[in-house]
C-alpha cells in the first residue's frame, strides 16, 4: 500500500478571515465591545464589524488603530493572525484511515 499525501490549500480570502476571526477572538477575549474597540481605534463600528467578518481589507494603519483599540501590541496581534494562517499538518492517507 502507498501512502498518499494530502496538503491542504490556501483558499481565497484566507488572510482576511483571519485577521477578522483574530480581532474577534481578542475582542471577546477582553471582554469588549465592537462599539468600545471601535472608538478606541477611532474606526466606525460598521468598518470593524466588517473588518471582523472578513469582508474588508483594512490597512496596516488601521490594524495599528485597532490592535490600540483592543490594549495589545501590533506585533502580538500579527503574530497571533500568521499562527491563525498556519496550515494543518500533512497527514499521510493511510495513517488516517487506520481504524
Amino acid at each position: 500500500m502507498t501512502a498518499v499525501e494530502i496538503t491542504p490549500t490556501r483558499r481565497k480570502g484566507e488572510l482576511l478571515s483571519a485577521i477578522g476571526e483574530t480581532l474577534r477572538a481578542e475582542r471577546t477575549s477582553r471582554g469588549l465591545t465592537l462599539k468600545q474597540v471601535a472608538q478606541g481605534a477611532h474606526v466606525s463600528v460598521s468598518y470593524l464589524a466588517e473588518i471582523e467578518r472578513g469582508e474588508k481589507d483594512p490597512s496596516s494603519r488601521v490594524l495599528e488603530s485597532i490592535a490600540a483599540g483592543l490594549g495589545v501590541e501590533i506585533s502580538d496581534l500579527l503574530i497571533k493572525i500568521a499562527a491563525a494562517l498556519e496550515p494543518a499538518p500533512v497527514v499521510p492517507v493511510t495513517e488516517s484511515l487506520a481504524a
